[in-house]
């Protein structure tokens, strides 16, 4: 596909752009389409309710919610606050500042949505669940401009003083990916939903509260901010980091959920470059970190249209500048010198920009649960900092779980509304304690080395000294390393990192033996020390391994 050359219909076309407008596909067909791709063959859904439900957000994990419930609810209203705009007004041919301006336009739309430019990662765990609930996907993207990667061979990727190029020997397709835009995967993604049958996308229709019957236990609906109010027997709120639930639980004399952050003062720099036709160039994807030390990482990510996202981050002291000699000085001080190569020779096609909203936070709904009636699922629940590419995969996991939660919930009750409802009492409580579970293995691998950082501001409990943590740190510190001499060592990294694997996995003996064979020939350039693992990468896997190992003991 030529640069530019982008259809109506590969980019998704339906009108969601006027504000205030419904929209919605009714069509027999579209419904089969969905209950096939969720494994039910012949239109056959899995036990669907007299209910109704409201989801608050259209980013990722309320797409993804809303196509799940449709499968257990009559109707499904998603409601989103931005004025979401109509694909087929994007430029089908012109030039790349044409659509670079088209680009800006999008993310200026998605108010909603902080992040909304900055370079995204979808995980493979990800794109894996997307596939499963709607198969067609990834051809779909392909089809939108998404460039063909594979995490194992395309990337070219320096750390702890050694570079790993492109190839190595994998048997092994479950890496292979498409690379585009946040607005990209999700313009795509909403498409596959306005094909469910039942459900209803409202955009510019923002929440300002909730509705609550008389005894004040129940979550009824939902307050718009236009006046309106849209009732339903289940509300789940996904609309990010931005949500106000806390706050509307107090308002209506319900005990808000504990929080727990941490901020380390990472703050990325970023900006859009047209690819080079370099023919001596074999990699797709190139990262660069600097461990031990781990003070700036660098990230270049192909997407549609034959352009590049470079995203340059650094934690307080190794911010880099956003002048033109400022940053392509910053990269040129990075351990390796292929960001800032092939930087020099690219043409940029956007301002630099920056961005500090880098937190992780997170709400406890698992020690408080909401009220019946109301689920909070994806960034509206805890967020990570970016830096890790979890937050769009954790969301879609959270709604499959949730799905799961519901049907498990109404398996057994009577066909009355009334009996329905009473078997979703329990779902908060029940959603939520999973959900704490589920999330505790990405945040311990976000917070680690923030938490580490000596500018973080840490409101939690602090990691006591301990000296089963300090040997795992070590251990993957010595791993980190090792996986540069190793292609299977490379590819267990890769399959834990998409979240494919249990960090489990790496305590193998197939990867203790390797690694222990690198160790005693002292091929590793860093010694695995409790000062290397200090504020790095290897504090957060070792805090997740330990995670792990816990839950697998209960």
């Amino acid at each position: 596909m030529s640069n530019l050359q982008l259809s109506v219909s590969e980019f998704g076309g339906h009108s969601a752009g006027k504000p205030g407008q419904i929209h919605s596909r009714s069509r027999q067909s579209a419904r089969r389409c969905y209950c096939r791709s969720t494994g039910q063959a012949n239109g056959v859904h899995d036990r669907q309710s007299n209910l109704k439900a409201v989801v608050i957000g259209a980013g990722f994990a309320g797409l993804s919610t809303a196509a799940g419930l449709s499968r257990q609810f009559s109707r499904v209203t998603l409601l989103d606050r931005d004025c979401i705009s109509d694909p087929e007004q994007q430029p089908e041919n012109g030039s790349s500042a044409d659509w670079h301006q088209y680009y800006e336009g999008e993310v200026r739309r998605r108010k909603g949505v902080s992040q909304y430019k900055q370079p995204h990662i979808m995980l493979q765990k990800g794109l894996h669940l997307i596939e499963q609930q709607f198969p067609g996907y990834m051809q779909a993207l392909s089809n939108a401009g998404a460039l063909p990667v594979d995490h194992l061979t395309d990337m070219i990727f320096a750390d702890w003083g050694q570079e790993k190029g492109p190839g190595g020997q994998y048997n092994n397709t479950d890496f292979r990916a498409l690379a585009g835009s946040r607005h990209l995967y999700e313009t795509v993604l909403r498409k596959f939903v306005l094909d469910v049958a039942n459900v209803q996308v409202e955009t510019d229709a923002a929440v300002n509260g909730l509705l609550f019957d008389a005894s004040r236990e129940r979550v009824t609906g939902v307050h718009l901010k236009n006046g309106r109010t849209v009732e339903a027997d289940l509300v789940v709120d996904a609309s990010g980091k931005q949500s106000n639930v806390s706050k509307w639980l107090e308002q209506l004399g319900h005990a808000p959920p504990d929080t727990i952050s941490v901020a380390s003062g990472l703050r990325y720099t970023y900006r859009m470059y047209e690819m080079t036709d370099d023919p001596q160039r074999d990699w797709t994807i190139a990262v660069c970190m600097d461990h031990p030390e781990y003070n700036r990482t660098a990230v270049v990510i192909p997407i549609e249209t034959n352009k590049w996202l470079v995203n340059l981050s650094g934690y307080p002291g190794h911010h880099c500048p956003t002048d033109e000699e400022g940053f392509l000085e910053w990269a040129g001080n990075l351990p390796s010198p292929t960001i800032h190569d092939t930087l020099v020779k690219a043409k940029p096609v956007s301002p630099i920009s920056s961005y500090s909203k880098t937190d992780n936070f997170r709400r406890l709904f698992e020690k408080t649960p909401p009220p019946s009636g109301l689920c909070v699922i994806g960034d509206a629940a805890c967020y990570f900092n970016p830096i890790n590419g979890q937050g769009m995969t954790v969301g879609l996991m959270g709604s499959h779980l949730l799905s799961e939660c519901i049907q498990e919930s109404l398996a057994s009750a009577g066909d009355s509304k009334e009996q329905q409802q009473a078997a979703l009492d329990t779902l908060p409580t029940v959603f939520h304690t999973k959900l704490g579970a589920l999330v505790e293995y990405p945040w311990a691998v976000s917070t680690g080395p923030d938490a580490a950082k000596p500018d973080a501001v840490v409101k939690m409990p602090k990691q006591g000294k301990s000296l089963v943590r300090d040997l795992m740190s070590q251990y993957f510190v010595a791993l980190a390393q090792a996986r540069f001499h190793d292609d299977h060592l490379w590819m267990k990294l890769t399959a834990v990192g998409h979240m494919l694997a249990s960090p489990a996995t790496l305590f193998g003996p197939d990867v203790v033996a390797r690694l222990l064979w690198f160790t005693l020939t002292k091929r590793l350039k860093v010694a695995p020390t409790r000062d290397a693992a200090q504020g790095t990468t290897a504090a957060g896997h070792a805090d997740a391994a330990a995670m792990a190992s816990k839950q697998a003991s209960h």
